[in-house]
Order: C-alpha cells, then sequence, then structure tokens
C-alpha cells in the first residue's frame, strides 16, 4: 500500500505514538545509566596514562639537554613559589631547569626548560627515596644517583604507572596493579 495521497486527498499521517516514543526514551536513559561509569573510569585511566607519559617526556627533555648544553640539568617536585619543593611532594607539578649552580635548587639565573603545573584533582605522583626530591642529569647525559622510581595513581583505580629511571638515568613506562595509592 503507497502512502501518496489521489487526487489531491491526503494519505494517513505515519508516525510514532507518544507511547512508543516514551519506551524508546527510558531504554536509552537506562543504556546510558549504563555507559557513564564504564565512561568515567576509562576517562581517568587514560588520564593517568597521560600524565605518566608527561613525567617521561620531561625526564627525556632533561636528559637530552643535559647533553646537547654539556651542563647538569634538573627535575624537580614544585612548590607554589616556582621553586624546587624540598619536601618532595610533587601535587603542585615539576621543574625541568638548567643547575649551573650544582646545588640542586632552582636559583634566579639559572634558566627554566619547563614548567608544569599542579596535578589533576585526586591525582599522586610520588617518588622513592632515590628520586622523592627529583632526577639529576650530568653534563654526559647520565643520570646522577642510583636510579628510581616515580609512580602515578589515583585512588580507586585497579591501576596505576610507574616511570622507571635505571641507573644510567634512562626512564621507561610500566603499568601496575594498583597497590597503595596515598
Amino acid at each position: 500500500m503507497r502512502n501518496t495521497p489521489l487526487c489531491g486527498v491526503p494519505g494517513p499521517v505515519l508516525g510514532f505514538s507518544l507511547a512508543e516514543v516514551l519506551v524508546v526514551l527510558a531504554l536509552l536513559a537506562v543504556l546510558l545509566g549504563l555507559a557513564v561509569p564504564a565512561v568515567n573510569s576509562l576517562r581517568a585511566r587514560h588520564e593517568l596514562q597521560a600524565l605518566a607519559e608527561e613525567v617521561w617526556q620531561s625526564l627525556m627533555l632533561a636528559r637530552s639537554q643535559a647533553l646537547a648544553q654539556q651542563t647538569r640539568v634538573v627535575l624537580c617536585p614544585a612548590a607554589s613559589d616556582g621553586v624546587c619543593d624540598p619536601q618532595g611532594q610533587w601535587a603542585q607539578g615539576w621543574l625541568v631547569f638548567v643547575d649551573r649552580q650544582q646545588n640542586g635548587r632552582l636559583d634566579a639565573e639559572e634558566p627554566v626548560l619547563q614548567s608544569r603545573g599542579a596535578l589533576p584533582v585526586g591525582v599522586r605522583l610520588a617518588g622513592n627515596s632515590t628520586v622523592n626530591l627529583g632526577v639529576r642529569y650530568g653534563a654526559d647525559g647520565l643520570g646522577q644517583g642510583l636510579g628510581g622510581t616515580l609512580t602515578v595513581c589515583k585512588p580507586g583505580l585497579s591501576e596505576q604507572w610507574k616511570v622507571v629511571i635505571n641507573m644510567l638515568g634512562r626512564p621507561r613506562l610500566e603499568k601496575a596493579d594498583a597497590m597503595d595509592c596515598r
């Protein structure tokens, strides 16, 4: 049966009833309610991975600049006043700078190569005892320390990221099960 007007007389109107529209909207609401938590978890995991990659990139920048400029370069946790945090708290972000004074602190005449602002709410970045106060690279591009691990985590997630720095100062990313994110 065709739905075309004959001799100028309109045919029946095809469409959806109010009951059909309400059923479809109810189904969409249920599906959306199921999808939102999964999407939020996926977003949080990607945010964590992106931050770990930023830390890795900053370490690679510090290492390459130490070699290119033939001087000591430091990556350290930033304090709110734009200097290295002596407590090793990474919540305010981090700094990469040329350490001409060789003292591990950002002095007024030393250039900042990179500055990363505060971490997203709820995300934590912490170093183990060997890198908690920062990572130093010598003029040869080698790490000046024993290596170490910077851990990026968020309470409630089942995974975390680690930036593992070997004894030569080369960083690598490693995904791990979340143990204890404080």
